[in-house]
């Protein structure tokens, strides 16, 4: 009984754990120090440069509401 109780404890503890992507985690970080440059210093421009290298098409809803949030929060640049 004491053994199949382990068992499921460590199997319960096992659930839910996913392998860690380094390389995805430090893709992002890069991506996030980025944009907190490019907020604090950069123009419009810069940003569309940085969105660009990310995979960003203009075409995307993405697109357009990140620089409505752009410029709403810092007003046309």
């Amino acid at each position: 009984m004491a053994d199949d109780i382990e068992r499921v404890r460590k199997s319960e503890a096992r659930r839910g754990r996913r392998p860690v992507d380094i390389e995805t985690l430090q893709e992002k970080q890069r991506m996030l120090t980025a944009l907190k440059e490019i907020w604090e210093y950069g123009t419009e421009e810069d940003l569309k440069t940085v969105m660009r290298e990310y995979g960003l098409s203009e075409s995307s809803p993405h697109w357009a509401e990140t620089l409505e949030v752009w410029n709403g929060e810092r007003g046309p640049h």
